[in-house]
């Protein structure tokens, strides 16, 4: 029995080895072609994001991370709580000027940016470069930091590791990424309130469309896989030729003096303006563009800049218009535009007249992910008027100005406004200044949020992180009634362009061959004294009838077919819903 049960046990112990290495060779050909591809869609999505990087970090993050988390007070800050290191960007000179008793300047002082998972928000570092020490640290509850290298590999994991994202894109590392990873948000989820970030590829089925994955960086899960639209591209797009790098500098012309700087997510600062030797205002820059697409419902907080989401492209442009002087710079994401979906196309411009009158002008070209969308760039304007101190502040309001006491959002800024079509008079002593929005909408649906805020530091003057979308945070998260005018102010102006589709198109390449893009103008000009209107003036304005749509300008926007369709009846109805 012995003899005969031996050989027994051997088999069996064949059998059991043979199907234990079944099953690993099983396991290893399910796992092995996804860590594969894991890897893959992880090298490519880095290299796009490097593609944008218009510089080399003149630093080592490894090194800088070490720095700040052997500080006792950083240290302090980051004990006991879940974090992620995010992203270490340099300094410009004006956003470094909170730390330049430090010896912060152009480049001599790096930002370092943590995700605190245990409560939400960004924990933050200022370490200067030249001495190696932590000299600014701070937490932000209501940032969510936009996508980067150093958050790739958790993100195209979680989606890799989605039993829906593989039954749409097979191996995640198979397919071309449609644009670098991007900070969004869902209106109807949790991605409204948490960290999550969207990657997208071009549909693998060759529809043409885009796939967009939303993760749920906080709860390690994929929150969303839908698709947005595609589009032909156009025959009449012409090739770009090759482009200068932008260009920092300074301006001295029609009696203005002002330099700007390019900075890593906030656009181009301007910075130091004044008019004729009097101060004007100390930083003008664009916090973020978020794109709010209805049909989602949801959209992206949009960063511009050097480290950017939406980098700078081609040459800083110094145009003299005979009566001004503007300075542009255009920032997108591919050399290929338009021929493109879901990439962004964005000009920062200011535009000094020799009257002493300044323009802010942002203007889209498309194309968005969504023919329904709505774009919101975030200005921040530090006013200096004849000086940081005494700058007054006056808003019409039920035909009357009416001093702005404390801080304060006003909505709606392009409707009630004064005899001469002011919302704002802002003056220090003799030197005074109006501000309207210009309209520039063809359905009359121009619109904008303007906060009045005390200065405070870290609010704004370093660099600026993005909140949770559809929040107007930051600044929304500042105005808690301190006191404003005879102080020293800072406004934050959030234009609202609404794209249209048919009858007129507006904030996208369409139709070919002609290009519409949208564009949103704050018109700063000096004005006298302020004065309450009169009776007569005032009845003037209550006659006046606001201005009939054309019938041309009546067409009804298609949405592509995403999760959400908008109702409504007319254009004004769907773009308002």
């Amino acid at each position: 029995m012995k003899n005969l049960s031996r050989p027994r046990r051997i088999i069996r112990k064949l059998i059991l080895v043979n199907i234990i290495l079944i099953a690993a060779s099983l396991v290893w050909y399910r796992v092995a072609p996804a860590d594969s591809g894991v890897a893959v869609a992880i090298a490519k999505s880095k290299q796009m994001l490097a593609m944008n990087l218009m510089a080399e970090m003149p630093f080592d993050s490894n090194v800088l991370q070490t720095i700040t988390q052997t500080n006792p007070d950083m240290a302090a800050i980051l004990a006991g709580r879940e974090i992620q290191f995010v992203n270490a960007v340099p300094l410009s000179l004006g956003e470094a000027r909170p730390w330049q008793d430090a010896g912060c300047g152009q480049d001599t002082c790096a930002h370092l940016t943590y995700y605190n998972y245990s409560e939400g928000g960004t924990i933050n570092s200022i370490v200067n470069l030249q001495t190696r020490q932590v000299v600014g640290g701070w937490l932000d509850a209501a940032a969510r930091p936009s996508g980067s290298a150093y958050i790739m590999d958790k993100a195209v994991a979680i989606a890799a590791g989605d039993a829906e994202v593989h039954s749409v894109l097979g191996d995640i590392g198979a397919v071309d990424p449609a644009m670098v990873p991007m900070s969004g948000w869902l209106a109807d989820d949790a991605c409204r309130d948490d960290w999550c970030v969207d990657l997208s590829f071009h549909d693998p089925a060759g529809s043409g469309r885009i796939v967009h994955v939303f993760v749920n960086m906080e709860q390690n899960k994929v929150a969303r896989v839908f698709y947005t639209r595609g589009r032909p591209d156009r025959s009449l797009a012409a090739a770009l030729p090759p482009q200068q790098p932008y260009s920092n500098g300074c301006l001295e012309q029609y009696d203005w003096n002002v330099c700007w700087e390019m900075t890593a997510n906030d656009g181009v600062n301007f910075r130091d303006a004044a008019f004729q030797g009097m101060p004007i205002f100390s930083s003008v820059k664009i916090g973020q563009i978020e794109a709010w697409y209805p049909s989602w419902p949801g959209g992206y907080r949009d960063e511009v800049g050097f480290a950017a989401s939406v980098p700078p492209f081609g040459g800083t442009q110094i145009n003299d218009l005979g009566d001004s002087v503007e300075v542009r710079q255009l920032f997108t994401e591919f050399t290929h535009w338009p021929n493109c979906i879901c990439c962004y196309r964005y000009e920062e411009v200011v535009r000094f007249y020799a009257d002493g009158r300044f323009d802010l002008r942002f203007v889209s070209h498309g194309p968005g992910c969504d023919d329904l969308s709505v774009y919101r760039p975030f200005w921040r304007i530090d006013l200096d008027l004849n000086g940081p101190e005494n700058d007054n502040v006056w808003v019409w309001q039920e035909n009357q100005w009416v001093e702005a006491v404390s801080e304060q959002e006003i909505f709606p800024f392009v409707d009630d406004l004064s005899p001469d079509g002011e919302k704002v008079a802002t003056f220090d002593g003799e030197l005074s200044y109006r501000w309207q929005m210009q309209r520039t909408d063809p359905l009359g649906l121009d619109e904008s949020r303007f906060f009045i805020l005390q200065k405070k530091e870290g609010e704004g003057d370093g660099p600026i992180i993005t909140g949770p979308g559809d929040t107007f945070q930051p600044p929304r998260q500042w105005v808690d009634g301190d006191p404003v005018s005879g102080g020293n102010v800072v406004f934050w102006y959030v234009p609202l362009l609404k794209s249209k589709k048919g009858g007129p198109w507006w904030c996208a390449p369409d139709p070919e061959p002609a290009f519409t893009p949208c564009e949103a103008i704050l018109r700063i000009e000096p004005g006298g004294e302020l004065r309450q209107p009169t009776v007569e003036e005032i009845a003037t304005v209550e006659a006046q009838v606001t201005p009939t749509v054309p019938p041309e300008a009546t067409a009804v926007p298609a949405p592509t077919a995403t999760p959400r369709p908008i109702q409504g009846e007319g254009a004004k109805d769907i773009l308002l819903n």
